[in-house]
């Protein structure tokens, strides 16, 4: 497993969050997408839409095709490009609005 998989998912565990490499149980864990961090402990730089995929599917987390193609459409709106880097900002499921 990459290191930096490592670093998200002990940080994600001291914020609270359920453990998803340990399947250890934690509030539950939504994330958004942008271009951008959002300067939060929770904001991480991944380097491509398959180096996040793979962080999901290491994870255990929410890789189902409805799930990909949500994941997607969130690139197509945004303007980015799956092949460079973007950043992920993990929240509290149901907390979006306070972001």
């Amino acid at each position: 497993m990459k290191e930096n998989f490592k670093a998200i998912s002990q940080a994600l565990t001291n914020a609270g969050f359920k453990n998803m490499l340990e399947k250890k149980e934690g509030k539950s864990l939504d994330f958004k997408i942008t271009p951008y961090s959002l300067n939060t402990p929770l904001s991480f730089r991944f380097d491509n839409f398959n180096d996040f995929t793979e962080f999901l599917v290491l994870s255990n987390g929410p890789t189902s095709e409805e799930r990909a193609a949500l994941i997607h459409n969130a690139f197509a709106e945004l303007g980015l490009d799956p092949d460079e880097f973007f950043y992920v900002n993990f929240f509290e499921s149901g907390k979006e609005e306070e972001m």
